[in-house]
């Protein structure tokens, strides 16, 4: 029998290689831009010159052409032949389980498999012993983990996602070098067995969007390494244990989006290293509810209800002026008011409110906040002033929108920004750090593989790759809904459009109202929010909100239409609570052109 380094393939192992060449797309030391395919391989006509060939690849990632090709090879037994490799890559393969011969690849380093159709992984993979970073996401028929797992000693990064179990195997206990564990993107898990308490070596641990984890063990607490604790997006958590504060080398910790969550345990305050405490987002958890020993924390930032000390000083200030809206509302807030509310119906135009829900591996044309975005391979790909890819903010898919003058009714509009967070404050429609690329028809036989080959940003990436600039984290589905809103109260053109509604009631207004602060002391914060409700939120079309003021006030009075805003709610964040817009003039959008599509965010 051949050795690794001692063989030359037969004539029937050659052809099983052209064969699977030619329906997958693999990509030889990716690093170095080098594609395989059939044509190369074809050329190497001498035994000697295919083991070299073999022999020097060291990085491989193997994705399928096409989803809806009728033959699709199963991965080449003589794959153990490419003995040298160091880095291993699946996606979205339909492989039903990886040959034995997978643990002959002794050398291995990393292995991820991703979004395949596996139901089972070989045991052999036990033999992987240099194997130091292991992936296994999104493959919902895998439910379960061969035993020989265990045996992966050298094993640093253990990544586990979105795969269709209820129960975690006992064989990631056994991990005793591992260093980084990322738990994630479960239906079904709803809780993590206390022998996680062995991990002795474990640094850091991520546990993210699982749906029905109730409850974090107290074991947790026996991490005695443990630098860095991330738990997101756990809606139905609703305690963490005390024993976290036995976590003597914690420096980072974050607690986020974390919805039935409702306290904090004061054993926090007793982690004498940790560096950086960030609580964000859990809906159910006041600030109140937080130790004041937590709280004194330099560490501490806390985001529950973005705008809670403001709202708290308000709400002290009313209690000392007004009992009830009705019985204390002077003769000139009842004017005002009254203007108001006139104001609002004259200015009223239509908007398409957009829902935004998490969502994983959405159809490549679909409505989308972030994810992987439609693109043809032959069209350059928008980058930024740096020469750097610009990453998917937006899709919309044109066809889903309810009616709106002078928008598209078909194709995708995208909305692309830079990974570095940049907007061009001086010109902001220079295109330097943003683009809006409309596609007038979709062409159905791109893949998403096409796309992902061209090394592009994307938003499920890591949030620090992007130093949490991109407000998106993940991908969201979209759904879209008609309606009306009025003019926001922060609007370039509110205070004129004010005084001429009040001359047109006849009304006499006794101050003057372009501060929107100025109009809160006077009409109270029920009416005054009620007024500027309808332009919160995901929307296109209506008016837009700003947290700072209008950008288009002195220079570009033109850029009335709203092309989209997405504010910071739905697990997205614009810096601290901000919100990002895409305005556009009447002429482009009905030319078509887009340009000049000008873009800002800005935040409290």
């Amino acid at each position: 029998m051949n050795t690794q380094q001692d063989f030359e393939l037969t004539a029937e192992e050659i052809a099983e290689w052209k064969t699977f060449l030619a329906h997958y797309r693999v990509g030889i030391n990716h690093d170095l831009g080098i594609n395989m395919n059939r044509s190369d391989f074809a050329v190497l006509n001498e035994p000697s010159a295919i083991k070299d060939y073999l022999l020097q690849i060291k990085k491989l990632s193997i994705y399928v052409k096409d989803e809806d090709d009728d033959y699709i090879p199963k991965l080449p037994n003589s794959f153990r032949y490419v003995s040298n490799l160091e880095y291993l890559s699946f996606c979205n393969c339909p492989f039903k389980t990886l040959p034995e011969q997978i643990g002959q690849l002794t050398k291995l380093k990393e292995l991820e498999i991703n979004a395949c159709d596996l139901i089972s992984l070989p045991e052999s993979i036990g033999q992987l012993t240099q194997l130091e970073k292991l992936e296994i996401a999104f493959c919902d028929k895998l439910v379960a983990l061969p035993e020989n797992m265990g045996k992966l000693t050298g094993l640093k990064g253990l990544a586990i996602r979105g795969l269709p179990i209820i129960k975690l195997p006992e064989i990631i206990w056994q991990l005793d070098n591992l260093q980084e564990l990322y738990i994630g993107d479960f239906e079904k898990l709803s809780s993590i067995p206390k022998s996680i308490g062995q991990l002795n070596n474990l640094q850091g641990l991520y546990i993210g969007d699982c749906e029905k984890l109730s409850s974090i063990p107290e074991s947790i607490g026996q991490l005695n390494n443990l630098q860095e604790l991330y738990i997101r997006y756990c809606e139905k958590l609703s305690s963490i244990p005390e024993s976290i504060g036995q976590l003597d080398n914690l420096q980072k910790l974050e607690i986020s989006y974390c919805d039935k969550l409702s306290s904090i345990p004061e054993s926090i305050a007793h982690l004498k290293n940790l560096k950086s405490l960030n609580i964000l987002a859990c809906k159910s958890l006041d600030l109140e509810h937080i130790p004041q020993s937590i709280r004194a924390l330099s560490c501490f930032a806390y985001e529950g209800n973005i705008w809670e000390e403001m709202a708290k000083l308000w709400e002290e200030q009313e209690k000392t002026k007004q009992a009830k809206e009705k019985i204390t509302l002077t003769p000139e807030g009842k004017k005002v008011k009254k203007v108001l509310t006139q104001l609002k119906k004259d200015t009223s135009i239509p908007l398409i409110k957009i829902k935004a829900k998490k969502a994983k591996n959405l159809p490549l044309t679909a409505s989308k906040f972030g994810g992987v975005p439609y693109w043809l391979p032959e069209t350059p790909y928008p980058v930024d002033e740096n020469g750097d890819k610009l990453v998917l903010l937006a899709q919309i898919n044109c066809s889903e929108l309810p009616p709106l003058p002078d928008f598209p009714t078909t194709g995708l509009l995208q909305f692309f920004i830079s990974t570095s967070g940049e907007v061009d404050y001086d010109n902001l429609i220079s295109q330097k750090w943003h683009c809006v690329v409309y596609h007038e028809k979709i062409d159905d036989n791109i893949s998403q593989e096409q796309v992902l080959a061209l090394n592009i940003p994307l938003t499920t990436q890591d949030a620090e790759d992007f130093d949490y600039c991109v407000p998106v984290e993940g991908e969201y589905a979209l759904s879209f809904t008609a309606g009306k809103s009025g003019i926001g109260l922060h609007n370039h053109d509110f205070g004129e459009l004010l005084k001429q509604t009040a001359q047109a009631l006849k009304i006499t207004l006794d101050e003057e109202y372009d501060e929107a602060i100025n109009l809160y002391d006077v009409i109270g914060k029920d009416a005054y929010n009620k007024l500027e409700e309808s332009i919160y939120g995901h929307h296109i079309g209506g008016y837009p909100h700003f947290c700072q003021e209008d950008p288009r006030y002195d220079d570009l009075p033109e850029y009335k239409i709203l092309l989209l805003q997405i504010d910071s709610k739905n697990g997205i964040m614009w810096g601290d609570a901000g919100v990002g817009n895409f305005f556009i003039t009447a002429d482009d959008l009905k030319k078509r052109n887009f340009s000049r599509v000008l873009y800002n965010w800005d935040c409290a």
